[in-house]
């Protein structure tokens, strides 16, 4: 039966262009990586390499089974790293419940720097509007929660602020509140308003309901959306302004009562007491400078990241 290590003689013996070049890779005599790949032909009952001239050169055999043999050896290496992770107490999987629109630049830099120091745990994401992330991590459904504040939490969860984000009103340029100038509390009252909420009825704790006239749903993607299709004015992140999708189809509001972006708290959420590994002790503290230090690259504050390059 062929080895492994056969079948990384076969690997560099292409790669490298002959059995010589192969065995200076690997460290060994050439005789042992010329009888090492002999023996895995002798084992797979197939020829290899056409050796009639100065070099190897694979036969139509030796092409179908090369390709085979790398995704043969990358899963060896996966499950060597995955048994190495496990042994160190690291997490198989992580779960984590976050409002979509915190997916933001800052986020990705850590994610990546999680993807390199922890190659072997893997992430699921569970989108929610904010009210939702409290249910998911206080069920224990998801190990982190990344959200705008809804105080006050309950009494099994620990919340850390970590930042706030500017949040202004928007509407349609062909809507009427465009020309509304003073724009006061009374008029914008006038005009319908879409809310943010959870899926068992509760609004976003910054967004009260200032218009009788309301339409809600779960996610400030589709605020965007209905507010620039002309269906009424909603609060959304600033930074949806300058999404493509969205840029040219809104025009932020300027009511007179809010002279300056609403900031709007983003906690880390999570439960006292629950296990933690060093994934997710690790994931905390990077998230904790998430929107601190949103410019930054993500390695520049994590050793762990830089340790993992």
């Amino acid at each position: 039966m062929y080895t492994l290590e056969q079948l990384r003689m076969f690997i560099a013996a292409v790669e490298q262009g002959s059995f010589s070049a192969a065995a200076r890779k690997l460290g060994k005599a050439q005789s042992v990586v010329s009888q090492g790949i002999a023996n895995l032909e002798i084992d797979l009952n197939l020829t290899l390499f056409d050796r009639s001239g100065r070099s190897p050169v694979l036969t139509e055999q030796g092409q179908a089974l090369f390709e085979q043999a790398q995704m043969l050896m990358l899963h060896h290496q996966r499950l060597q790293s995955s048994a190495q992770s496990l042994s160190l107490g690291e997490e198989s999987q992580l779960v984590i419940a976050l409002d979509e629109v915190l997916m933001m630049p800052g986020l990705e830099s850590v994610l990546a720097c999680f993807s390199e120091r922890f190659p072997s745990t893997s992430l699921e994401f569970l989108t929610a509007v904010s009210p939702d992330v409290v249910e998911l991590v206080g069920s224990g459904r998801a190990h982190l929660g990344l959200m705008f504040s809804q105080i006050p939490y309950p009494t099994e969860l620990n919340a850390n602020y970590i930042g706030s984000l500017p949040f202004v009103a928007v509407v349609s340029p062909s809507h009427s509140l465009v020309a509304e100038k003073p724009l006061t509390l009374d008029k914008l009252s006038l005009h319908r308003q879409i809310l943010v909420g959870g899926t068992g009825g509760s609004l976003m704790v910054d967004f009260p309901a200032i218009s009788p006239n309301t339409w809600s749903t779960n996610n400030f993607y589709m605020v965007a959306e209905l507010a620039s299709r002309g269906f009424g004015w909603g609060y959304i992140p600033q930074h949806l302004t300058q999404d493509p999708v969205f840029g040219s189809r809104l025009l932020p509001l300027e009511p007179e009562f809010d002279t300056q972006a609403w900031q709007v708290p983003v906690d880390l959420v999570t439960r006292p007491g629950a296990e933690s590994g060093p994934g997710l002790n690790w994931l905390k503290q990077a998230l904790q400078g998430l929107l601190v230090d949103s410019g930054r690259d993500c390695s520049a504050r994590q050793p762990g990241c830089a340790a993992a390059n």
